[in-house]
């Protein structure tokens, strides 16, 4: 080993010490802060692998503590990029956890790489498998190639779900509201580097979908819980955006427990359930649904989503951003184009969303974030690029 090698060793050592030290340190305060805030109630992790990668459904913000409290033994998380824009935060963060950084909306083949680096040298990561948190309660799409890289870091699988979080924090809710109801976290099974070694990639992609699929609605049904709290349906509109009584655009706003369409007046309400009433979808899961078919239509009829004000930057690969341009946001079948700029359809690679209101997207290999108007539903675009994506694809 050079002595340029040696030293880097020597630095990953001590940083590695100062991430296990406040692991060890915080996670027992965790612990008592997810039991008094949610009463969530948790399994310990037991006869886990000498190292491995920890895959979790994601259903809440606070789903890094959550799943920590059940390992004893420090890992690492991949957390999103925007993170990095959080100034002296994410410097504490970091000094402390040292998270791994995902760019959303691309291809993330730099995260693979770190997460595989860090497996080599015998630590343990944990990373959400959806990449993004759950809006109508359904475990959303994991990209197959979860299981390859799983299958190239040669380590243990450990699967892990949390069951209750959607209705404790729904994805469409703001701020720190939470609700007081029945959330609890567990291992759903271990995997060793033997017995993952003797699957195929398709296996191991089956085994990923199994363990971690959750309908909250199919559970809820069985079960009937309440998720007692204030202004339950507040921000409903940041997922349901096309009115179900007379599917109109961006009319919706809601207010305590109901949610009134300003064109058509109609209203519906959410309860302690997490239930609808006054519309033919009993829940928020049947009414996304629904919206998303609307959706393709609106598609199929070159029908543009538009948003008066919003404003695009380009996003550096040392996390700074530079501003665009800014103005009506719109998005069709041929362009998406804020203020002055505009970028082809077809030709953007990938987009998500983050937080509520965060939009990124990849188009020829370059990063863009765009911050529409918060009065407004961010996620139609995700949802939008989604389904012309599918259609392209069929077609």
């Amino acid at each position: 080993m050079s002595k340029q090698d040696n030293k880097k060793k020597q630095k990953h050592t001590t940083h590695h010490i100062r991430h296990k030290f406040f692991y060890r340190l915080l996670r027992p305060l965790v612990g008592i802060f997810l039991k008094c805030k949610f009463r969530y109630k948790y399994k310990k992790a037991k006869h886990l692998p000498k190292n491995y990668i920890v895959l979790s459904n994601h259903t809440t913000d606070f789903d890094p503590i959550f799943v920590s409290v059940s390992f004893k033994k420090q890992m690492y998380f991949v957390a999103s990029e925007h993170l990095t824009r959080w100034g002296k935060t994410f410097k504490l963060l970091d000094f402390a956890f040292n998270p791994i950084i995902r760019y959303k909306g691309t291809v993330a083949s730099s995260t693979v790489m770190e997460v595989l680096r860090r497996v080599k040298h015998g630590e343990n990561v944990c990373l959400f498998a959806e990449g993004v948190r759950t809006w109508d309660g359904e475990t959303g799409t994991i990209l197959p190639s979860t299981a390859k890289m799983i299958k190239s870091a040669k380590c243990g699988l450990v699967t892990y779900k949390i069951v209750g979080g959607y209705f404790v924090s729904p994805n469409w809710s703001e701020g720190s509201k939470t609700r007081k109801g029945k959330i609890s976290g567990s291992v759903v099974n271990v995997y060793t580097a033997e017995q993952l070694a003797q699957m195929t990639e398709e296996e191991v992609y089956k085994i990923i979908n199994n363990d971690l699929y959750e309908n909250a609605y199919e559970t809820q049904s069985k079960e009937m819980h309440k998720y007692k709290g204030k202004n339950l349906a507040e921000k409903l509109e940041n997922l349901i955006f096309i009115c179900p009584h007379c599917k109109a655009h961006d009319t919706l706003k809601s207010t305590n427990n109901t949610v009134t369409c300003s064109k058509c007046n109609k209203e519906f309400k959410y309860n302690e359930y997490g239930m609808l009433e006054g519309i033919p979808y009993d829940t928020v899961y049947k009414l996304a649904r629904w919206q998303e078919e609307q959706i393709s239509e609106d598609i199929k009829n070159q029908i543009p989503y538009t948003i008066p004000e919003a404003s695009i930057y380009k996003i550096e690969r040392n996390h700074s951003k530079e501003l665009l341009s800014s103005g009506e946001l719109s998005f069709d079948t041929e362009k998406l184009k804020c203020g002055t700029i505009e970028f082809s359809s077809v030709d953007i690679q990938d987009m998500a969303i983050y937080g509520r209101h965060g939009i990124v997207f990849t188009h020829d290999n370059l990063y863009y974030e765009i911050l529409p108007n918060k009065n407004y539903c961010a996620l139609k675009y995700i949802l939008y690029f989604k389904h012309l994506k599918d259609i392209k694809s069929n077609n």
